[in-house]
């Protein structure tokens, strides 16, 4: 029997030894990127159980003819962090009645939280954001506007707060553009300071004020020298603001979110 003419477009079938080189390039490739994956991510027992050091060493020392920075996953890495606290005024600030808590540090708290999480929930980066905001509107205030920030509001009305800036704006149009930025999220940070003042002190809170803190990457060069939880933070103060309190639901929420206060001594008087 005749047999058939091969066609045209029939490829060749591998030989072995060339199976055997692209089955060990692509082991070999999964392996990598297995590594990288697990060097970019938070602590986590992966991490943990291959060695931080290791990752490092293999990253920048081992098989790869170049350093694998930031910059090969995002052009415009964040460069710092943000940092959050708190403290909440109890009964009518000032008064004898009234009280004062303790700071709080809620960033501190949402880290330890995350801290073997590979993919948390978003209320986890709230104080992130929210810091992150303030401290891209603060830094382009001027002395006397971060004056103004750090002052009390709290039988003041917030319309005051916006004439007070404004009346110290040196840089025209973009002054009130970023005014007009940091008033919205104040006010924001307010409404999550008040629900999570009254989710850990309980109810009664009448006024919060916050500490608002950033600190930036060490250079790429000094990474083994200066690790970036030793970096201190550079806090704004951001002064005593009226409580606004959220819904029924909201509060519900982070009553079932936010860790319960133990007993403190806290400063009687609000000062």
């Amino acid at each position: 029997m005749e047999q058939p003419n091969a066609s045209p477009h029939a490829t060749a079938i591998p030989s072995t030894g060339r199976k055997l080189v692209v089955v060990g390039i692509g082991v070999m490739f999964a392996i990598h990127t297995f590594l990288v994956t697990v060097w970019v991510m938070p602590a986590n027992p992966f991490r943990d159980a291959v060695g931080g050091q290791n990752l490092m060493s293999y990253i920048n020392n081992g098989i790869l003819p170049f350093e694998q920075s930031w910059s090969v996953f995002a052009p415009t890495p964040r460069r710092g962090g943000e940092n959050v606290k708190v403290r909440a005024y109890i009964g009518e600030p000032g008064s004898k009645t009234g009280r004062v808590t303790n700071w709080y540090d809620v960033t501190a708290d949402e880290d330890q939280r995350i801290k073997y999480l590979v993919n948390p929930a978003r209320i986890h980066s709230a104080t992130r954001r929210l810091g992150g905001n303030i401290n891209s509107s603060v830094a382009q205030f001027s002395p006397q506007q971060r004056t103004v920030i750090g002052a009390s509001f709290i039988t003041t009305p917030r319309t005051e707060l916006k004439k007070m800036l404004l009346a110290d704006n040196t840089k025209g149009l973009a002054g009130q553009i970023n005014i007009g930025s940091y008033l919205d999220n104040d006010e924001m940070l307010t409404r999550f300071g008040t629900m999570y003042a009254t989710a850990r002190w309980g109810k009664g809170v009448t006024a919060v004020e916050f500490k608002v803190g950033h600190r930036s990457v060490p250079n790429y060069s000094k990474r083994n020298d200066i690790d970036f939880k030793d970096v201190p933070f550079t806090y704004y103060d951001i002064g005593v603001r009226k409580a606004i309190p959220g819904n029924a639901d909201a509060q519900a929420a982070f009553d079932g979110y936010v860790r319960k206060a133990p007993e403190e001594s806290a400063t009687k008087g609000g000062s």
